[in-house]
C-alpha cells in the first residue's frame, strides 16, 4: 500500500477565483469517472470535489482554517498562523492532489473542540 503524505497548500500558484473556469458540460465525464472511483472505494459519502481557487494570498506561515458557529449557522474560513493551530483539534477538510508523487496537499482544515463537535463557539 502506498503512503499519502500531506503538505500545506501553497496558495500563490493557485488561481484567483476570477481566473478559474467554472464547471462546464465538458467536465461531466471527468466527474463521472471520479464518482466511479469514489464509489469503488465506498467513499461517495466521505469525499467530494471542490474548485481549487483563492480569493487572496496567505503567508507561508499560515493555513486556511474553517470555524463554525453551529447555533447561528455560520461558517468562516480565514488564515491562521500555523504556530497557533492545535492539530489535535483540527480535521483536514480539503486536499489538492498533485501530479507525480502521491502527495495530498492540505487545502483547508476545520477547527473542532474536545467534544468532537466541529467548530469553536468562541470569538474568531
Amino acid at each position: 500500500m502506498s503512503n499519502v503524505s500531506v503538505q500545506p497548500m501553497q496558495w500563490k500558484p493557485v488561481e484567483d477565483i476570477s481566473s478559474v473556469s467554472p464547471f462546464s458540460p465538458e467536465d461531466a465525464e471527468c466527474f463521472r469517472e471520479l464518482r466511479d472511483v469514489l464509489q469503488k472505494y465506498d467513499a461517495l459519502d466521505r469525499f467530494g470535489i471542490s474548485l481549487i481557487h483563492r480569493h487572496f494570498d496567505i503567508s507561508e506561515d499560515e493555513e486556511m482554517m474553517e470555524y463554525t458557529d453551529h447555533e447561528n449557522r455560520i461558517l468562516v474560513v480565514k488564515p491562521v498562523k500555523k504556530s497557533e493551530i492545535d492539530w489535535n483539534f483540527t480535521t483536514i477538510t480539503n486536499w489538492r492532489l498533485t501530479e507525480g508523487a502521491e502527495v495530498a496537499v492540505v487545502g483547508c482544515t476545520c477547527a473542532r473542540n474536545s467534544n468532537g463537535h466541529l467548530g469553536y463557539h468562541r470569538g474568531t
